[in-house]
């Protein structure tokens, strides 16, 4: 739960102490008739570069934020974590998005599979980042989750560009998760879809040396089993 009762909100633009942010109309609509945010109001503000500034609202004249103080400063980790998430239906591929980035993920990859939610994937691209913006406003997050196009699963475990990263896929056909898997390293983490992966596709990513992991004798929802992965994987 957000521990400040003051409202967090992102601004796409530079912010500064002492610098005045104009307001768009839908900002404006936002924070005066939703949230009902009166004139002189605080608020809180960042860009997803690690820091966060106390704001006052302003709504005469030109509309604008003023930007008061610096409260929280922070560096990026040295470690990642990548969330590539089988797309299932799009309402729990929502779920999925939102509580991964509530729990600190920094990139979410979303997989077409051979059980992936049939539809055209692409076009939901930019309702998952305004999904990712909330759910980093309210988890008082301070970096802002990046999301890639949808990517065919063989393209993404065939590619190298984490070489330097652990690569998991969970499915119950795997092994007993172990301690050399949390270790502190980046990594990622592949979530199957409603009705679990091929045979064909748990071949693929064995044949290139994915760490094939069981979640237990459960079965997990894949909106729950992306949580799951990621929180006994998180280093302690």
């Amino acid at each position: 739960m957000q521990q400040n009762k003051i409202h967090r909100i992102y601004f796409d633009t530079e912010l500064k102490v002492s610098k005045f942010i104009k307001l768009n109309i839908e900002t404006k609509k936002r924070l005066k008739n939703i949230l009902r945010l009166k004139d002189g109001s605080e608020i809180i503000v960042f860009n997803g570069d690690g820091n966060e500034y106390l704001s006052t609202i302003h709504y005469e004249n030109e509309s604008n934020i003023h930007i008061i103080k610096l409260l929280r400063s922070s560096k990026s980790k040295s470690t990642k974590t990548v969330l590539a998430q089988s797309i299932p239906s799009y309402k729990y591929m929502d779920l999925a998005i939102q509580k991964s980035v509530e729990f600190g993920v920094d990139k979410i990859v979303p997989l077409i599979t051979d059980r992936s939610h049939p539809g055209n994937h692409q076009r939901k691209k930019s309702h998952w980042q305004k999904i990712i913006i909330h759910a980093t406003e309210q988890s008082n997050g301070l970096f802002i989750p990046t999301i890639d196009d949808p990517e065919e699963f063989s393209n993404f475990i065939m590619r190298n560009k984490y070489e330097d990263f652990s690569k998991n896929l969970f499915d119950s056909s795997g092994r007993e998760i172990n301690d050399s898997d949390k270790k502190n390293v980046s990594r990622i983490i592949i979530i199957g879809p409603e009705g679990g992966f091929s045979k064909n596709e748990i071949k693929l990513a064995e044949t290139f040396n994915w760490n094939i992991i069981s979640l237990g004798d459960r079965i997990l929802r894949t909106e729950t089993a992306a949580l799951v992965a990621q929180v006994i994987l998180r280093d302690v």
